[in-house]
């Protein structure tokens, strides 16, 4: 009986073996056959097309692109000289009826004089007079350490607006950019952003109004301080000059109902 065991075991292990010799012969065989390596090629290549296929359609050129953005910004630029024609068209309208009612009559004078107040709180008419011309740009001096005080910040901007009203200021503009009551003056990256425009220094600002309370208040020795300094260090620019005939035009923007 052990022996009979024994020849079982070693007949199992013998087939065993051979099992593995042919698996090992005939994987050997596989790997090396031609076949094997076109039927790779033909389930790479239909993977490939099929994604080819649904691979989304794209301008390979950004002239394109720009061409479209273009074509957007002349369609907003003629639709945007037609509205402002339309106010013109308006205003003049406005305007010839108030001078007919002020001919008969038929509104006080005090009427009168207060929408003519209220349409330069709006900036709705254009103005001259005397009054101050600043200019403010960035400075040559650049410390590396300090760069930020050699550019033009909004903040700068608006401390001077904002001192100019104080002083009694009737109308303001930057860059022929008229300034009223919401007007925004904001940083946006290397640009300040003026009644949703962007604009680099250098910077005009124009104010009518009493150029001797204007000169005054800006002269101040504890007005503009930060300024005043920087300017002393040439970290930038700062002019201001007196004159008896400024002009500024009208507000050319939207009005917000906030």
């Amino acid at each position: 009986m052990e022996k009979r065991k024994i020849d079982l075991r070693s007949i199992k292990t013998k087939i065993g073996s051979l099992k593995r010799e042919d698996l090992e012969k005939n994987f050997r065989k596989a790997l090396y056959s031609p076949y094997l390596y076109l039927v790779l090629g033909l389930v790479f290549g239909l993977l490939f097309t099929i994604q080819f296929k649904n691979e989304s359609v794209r301008p390979l050129s950004p002239v394109l692109f720009y061409d479209q953005l273009k074509d957007v910004k002349n369609d907003f630029e003629n639709k945007k000289d037609n509205l402002n024609n339309q106010v013109k068209d308006i205003q003049k309208e406005v305007k010839d009826k108030e001078k007919s009612l002020a001919d008969k009559n038929l509104v006080s004078t005090s009427t009168l004089n207060n929408l003519s107040d209220q349409e330069m709180i709006l900036g709705a008419t254009s103005v001259s007079g005397e009054g101050v011309i600043i200019t403010i740009s960035d400075g040559a001096n650049q410390v590396k350490d300090e760069l930020s005080k050699s550019l033009t910040h909004a903040a700068d901007l608006r401390d001077i607006v904002n001192l100019l009203w104080y002083a009694g200021a009737e109308a303001i503009s930057i860059n022929d950019e008229r300034i009223i009551y919401n007007t925004s003056i904001d940083c946006i990256v290397s640009t300040i952003l003026i009644n949703n425009n962007n604009y680099v220094p250098p910077f005009t600002i124009r104010a009518i109004g009493n150029m001797r309370d204007l000169s005054g208040v800006i002269n101040g020795s504890r007005k503009l301080v930060d300024i005043k300094k920087r300017a002393d260090k040439k970290q930038i620019n700062f002019d201001m000059k007196e004159d008896s005939n400024i002009k500024i035009g009208k507000y050319n923007g939207a009005f917000s109902n906030q």
